[in-house]
């Protein structure tokens, strides 16, 4: 089988929209994403589990539950399905280069019955060191020439390395060598749960979270920002924004989509819409249809 070239994404808000269309046609999907213009990703979740691989440039700060992860060059990065997180891609250059492999829940499930595994809902960042170790790198790079393997060894292809995979990190686990590398604030955490328990109601306020935390605004403004990177309407915005293009994704309206997710002014939502994804809401369901429909081909 001649190796085929592993799919380049520059600058992309790959949405979370799409991704899952991906995983629908094979159950492991392995990209390398480069960044420059686009300095960070919003808030957003996924339904897969993801592993991020720091191949140059940047250091990467990742802001999940509460957390921060800093990603160095050779590190690796776990994170699990259904957690929102978020990523700073210039910390330490001006661009970012990261082979991202993305991984279906439904395997991850299925190899886990048979490894046994413990750790996989919680985030682990694996030192540069250990990743070289075990050629990780390599691992993935396997991984995305699988998909283009006879469809009947496909599947039990991907389920051995997606087994072998929870064999060498719980492996690292087991041996102290993967840490979490982490930076924690209780408050920020109880804030970023309850922002995304709340963020569809459109009355929520900045103040109204800091007086769920026992906090001052101005209090909870500096800890926010400190452990996110983002202030607290940011982070709001990103999931009100996440939520929305869900919605349209799913079909329904731009206008009934804006106002389920906790926009209540829509000239306003149009402009923090293009302001952060660089297109229009109608253009992004333009776009949205056009990949499906180049997927279905």
């Amino acid at each position: 089988m001649v190796l085929q070239k592993i799919p380049q994404h520059y600058d992309s808000r790959l949405s979370k929209e799409v991704a899952r269309i991906a995983l629908k046609e094979i159950p492991v999907v392995v990209s390398y994403y480069t960044n420059e213009a686009n300095t960070h990703s919003v808030v957003h979740s996924h339904s897969y589990h993801e592993l991020v691989y720091n191949v140059s440039g940047s250091d990467v700060l990742y802001s999940l539950d509460g957390s921060q992860f800093t990603l160095r060059k050779g590190d690796v990065i776990f994170l699990p399905s259904e957690h929102f997180h978020s990523g700073v891609f210039n910390v330490s250059d001006n661009h970012s280069v990261r082979l991202v492999v993305q991984i279906d829940d439904a395997m991850w499930k299925k190899a886990q019955e048979r490894t046994r595994i413990s750790w996989s809902d919680e985030p682990l960042l694996i030192e540069s060191g250990t990743v070289a170790r075990w050629d990780l790198r390599g691992l993935f790079e396997r991984m995305a020439q699988t998909a283009y393997v006879p469809k009947d060894a496909q599947a039990l292809i991907y389920e051995s390395q997606v087994t072998e995979l929870q064999l060498l990190i719980n492996q690292f686990v087991e041996e102290n060598k993967a840490s979490a590398f982490k930076a924690k604030n209780d408050i920020t955490t109880r804030v970023m749960k309850y922002l995304q328990q709340h963020y569809t109601d459109a009355t929520l306020t900045v103040d109204m979270v800091a007086d769920y935390a026992c906090v001052s605004r101005a209090h909870l403004s500096r800890v926010f920002k400190a452990y996110t990177k983002e202030s607290v309407h940011e982070y709001l915005t990103n999931l009100r924004m996440h939520h929305c293009r869900q919605m349209i994704a799913d079909g329904n309206s731009i206008l009934d989509s804006s106002i389920a997710s906790g926009f209540s002014d829509y000239s306003s939502f149009v402009k923090t819409f293009k302001k952060l994804f660089g297109m229009t809401p109608q253009e992004f369901r333009k776009k949205l249809l056009e990949e499906i429909q180049r997927n279905a081909r």
